[in-house]
């Protein structure tokens, strides 16, 4: 017992020292590396966990460097604006300079009363003659009708010549039997119910009593001679009644022709007789063609883009075919082809057929060909037949084609029974072959007879009325017949209509030859010219100018008239600066081009005529240049202002991604696809004529305050843009730092615990390997005394 207690201690001593060796390595490890997770083995959870924290610490590490380019690109913008925005405040500057500037130059002219002064270049347009003017009233301009007025009229029935003075109509087609005893309809939404069942005389009579009699709104009246029935508004000036027509009238319909329009299936179209050349174009442009030939061709449009479909609609309602249309890929019918040799009949040996069991007998011919014409013809006249087949011969055979495309059909069936001494043919059995779907299924309704409505204008007097720069569209209609002054109601309709136009400037009047007369309120140097339909009204003369009125000068010696008349008049003084210079008349050129002046003094144009060069102003014209100059820099710095191949001055787009999975981002684009540059900022290089006009470098200055405020704008944007960019920057690295700090967490290993446990494992294991000595000694005692 003893010697086996023994070996027991020196076997578990072993085992502790063993133990101790393990967890001796694995401290040593972890001082080590300075983690006491290394491995999967050592803790699945925080191994793994640590692992994901690290790898989302280093996606977002590389977008660091993402998001400092983007702040780079831009600081580098904003460089680009600031140095952009002290450019324009450079032309800004330049502008003002130029707008100060009166530096004009001058030439003096010895002038008398009788002085001619012919001026060109510099500002005008065109040579233009500055003499003293005689004092006048001026001059209106005016415009008559070449005739007494006459009624407007429009063309009446047949045999009945021209209605003058007619309103507007709602015409209805009349036929009795489209109408009943109890006929409904609404006139501009009153619903009338009258006699129809008689005849248009009558029918007329019965609307006006419908209506209200002779007292409403409306006279109805017949005509026989084209079959109609007229609700005419008695207020001209209205537009025709809107007739509906309902329960008790049979209505006209429209034929239609149908389909959905398939590029694919469409060549050279041709509808109504009118070619369309648009076929296997896109749908808006088939639309448009078929539009541009729709009056020609007889027909409206109807177009639906969502779904493709296209309706053709007769142009008139009533038993008239659909439009017809051709050039368009239709789905092919099933086909059945009989074979007819063999076939002959006479009278009294006829031959009985039947096809789809519809019975067609009494066919007769000499031969199979004369057999099957006459088979043709019957079948043509089955409506049944006729509306499933189209039929046609070919040779001695006989083609029965749908007329309803598509796949999936049946054969016709023929059956054919000869009596006495006719012949049927040899055979009875088609030759089948189907239909396909492709291409374009084309539907043709064609239109019903009936009542139908349509509506026509008031007889007018119509044409334009221009003046000024102005233009109003008259529309003169006839005068009211029950009106106790009609000529004035007629005058006041015109000139409300003129000042609803804005032409309150022109007044219409009638002369005492009952003329009208369109005559400007005050004498001015604009033109009144008339112009439109009914322009013929007025004969020869549609226009006529107007001169403004010649006050007589308030000075007495011929410079100082001179300088009234210069400064004074409007087509001179934003072009010319007058003044007495001793004696002498003293002309600016307020122009940077050279002014030509040829001097007549005595105004004989006679040989003592001279010719006079007054330069431009220079000053003003190498301002332009100079802004011309700035402009290009402009540009240039709108051009340098890229940051690794990204400039948000020139349109670039730059994106800046936040987050590892791509789906947090900012994209950061300057104003639209120019990007900020003169074009962008709508400057454009100056020509020094530009620079003439103090009102038009005014308006150059307005344009130079909108590009600066764009571009302090896009400044303002761009801050924001960074300011953001900078804040996520931060967010991310601060992101960074907590994802590796709390994966350390669950890795790291705490250096002083480890090393603690180190020294007690140490301790440990010299305590065993002492025990593990001291045993062994007591087993080898043991051992001496057996022996």
């Amino acid at each position: 017992m003893s010697d086996i207690s023994l070996s027991k201690a020196v076997r578990t001593n072993l085992l502790s020292l063993q133990n101790t060796a393990t967890m001796m390595a694995a401290t040593q490890d972890r001082l080590a590396t300075g983690n006491k997770v290394n491995s999967a083995l050592d803790n699945p959870t925080n191994f793994f966990t640590a692992s994901a924290l690290n790898s989302r610490a280093g996606d977002l590490n590389q977008l660091i460097d993402n998001m400092a380019n983007g702040v780079k690109t831009l600081e580098a913008a904003d460089n680009g604006l600031t140095s952009i925005t002290k450019t324009l405040e450079s032309m800004q500057s330049t502008l003002r300079q130029a707008r100060q500037d009166k530096s004009f130059a001058v030439d003096t002219f010895e002038v008398g009363k009788d002085s001619t002064l012919k001026v060109a270049g510099g500002r005008f347009g065109e040579s233009t003659d500055i003499k003293l003017q005689a004092p006048s009233g001026g001059t209106k301009a005016s415009v008559s009708f070449a005739a007494a007025y006459a009624e407007p009229s429009i063309v009446g029935s047949a045999g009945n010549g021209t209605i003058a003075g007619a309103g507007a109509r709602a015409v209805i087609s009349y036929n009795a039997s489209h109408f009943t005893a109890t006929s409904k309809m609404k006139v501009d939404g009153q619903e009338i119910t009258f006699d129809g069942d008689g005849n248009a005389t009558d029918t007329a009579a019965a609307i006006q009593t419908a209506l209200g009699g002779s007292g409403s709104d409306y006279t109805v009246t017949a005509d026989t001679v084209r079959n109609s029935i007229i609700i005419e508004n008695k207020d001209k000036t209205l537009a025709s009644p809107k007739v509906e027509l309902g329960s008790g009238i049979t209505a006209a319909t429209y034929g239609e022709t149908s389909f959905t329009y398939n590029a694919a299936h469409a060549g050279t179209v041709t509808v109504g007789g009118q070619e369309i050349s648009n076929g296997g174009g896109s749908f808006d442009e088939f639309v448009t063609a078929l539009n541009a030939k729709a009056e020609d061709g007889g027909y409206t449009v109807i177009a639906d883009k969502a779904t493709q479909k296209i309706t053709l609609r007769n142009a008139e309602p009533g038993a008239t075919a659909a439009p017809t249309i051709s050039g368009l890929r239709e789905p092919l019918g099933a086909k059945t082809t009989f074979d007819l040799t063999g076939a002959a009949g006479t009278a009294s040996n006829e031959i009985d057929f039947t096809i789809d069991s519809i019975a067609l007998n009494d066919i007769v011919g000499a031969d199979a060909a004369t057999v099957g014409g006459n088979l043709k013809t019957a079948i043509e006249g089955n409506a049944t037949l006729n509306a499933k087949y189209s039929v046609t011969m070919d040779g001695d055979n006989l083609v029965l084609t749908q007329k309803a495309g598509g796949a999936g059909k049946t054969a016709a069936v023929m059956t054919a029974t000869a009596t006495g001494t006719g012949t049927a043919p040899t055979s009875t059995t088609g030759a089948f072959v189907d239909g396909d779907s492709t291409g374009i299924a084309v539907t043709r309704t064609n239109g019903a007879a009936g009542a139908s409505t349509k509506t026509l204008d008031a007889a007018a007097h119509k044409f334009s009325v221009n003046y000024g720069g102005k233009s109003v569209d008259l529309n003169i209609v006839g005068r009211d017949a029950t009106s106790a002054t009609p000529k004035e109601d007629q005058l006041k309709s015109i000139n409300d209509q003129l000042k609803a136009g804005g032409l309150s400037d022109i007044v219409a009047t009638f002369d005492a030859d009952e003329k009208l007369v369109l005559t400007s309120t005050n004498p001015e140097a604009k033109t009144l010219a008339i112009s439109g339909t009914s322009n013929d009204l007025f004969g020869t003369k549609t226009v006529s100018t107007g001169a403004a009125a010649v006050s007589a000068y308030k000075a007495t010696n011929a410079v100082d008239q001179f300088v009234e008349e210069i400064n004074g008049n409007a087509a001179t003084s934003k072009f010319l600066r007058a003044s007495n210079d001793n004696g002498k008349l003293r002309i600016e050129n307020l122009s940077t081009q050279e002014l030509s002046v040829d001097f007549d003094k005595d105004g004989a144009n006679g040989a003592a005529a001279t010719s006079h060069k007054i330069a431009g102003n220079s000053v003003r014209e190498g301002l332009a240049k100079q802004f011309n100059e700035l402009k290009d820099q402009l540009n240039k710095l709108s051009d340098d202002a890229s940051f690794n191949g990204i400039n948000l001055l020139r349109g670039d787009q730059l994106t800046i991604t936040f987050n590892e999975t791509g789906n947090s981002f900012m994209q950061i684009k300057a104003g639209d696809d120019r990007g900020v540059n003169s074009q962008s900022l709508d400057i454009s290089d100056l020509s020094a004529v530009e620079l003439d006009a103090d009102e038009n470098i005014d308006k150059l200055l307005g344009d130079i305050k909108l590009a600066l405020n764009e571009v302090r704008s896009q400044s303002s944007a761009f801050g924001s843009n960074l300011s953001i960019v900078q804040n996520r920057q931060d967010f991310t690295k601060n992101m960074i730092n907590t994802l590796e700090t709390g994966a350390a967490n669950l890795t790291l290993a705490d250096m002083n615990a480890e090393a603690a446990n180190l020294l007690a494992l140490q301790t440990r294991q010299s305590l065993s390997s002492s025990a593990l000595s001291m045993a062994s000694q007591a087993d080898q005692g043991v051992l001496q005394l057996l022996r």
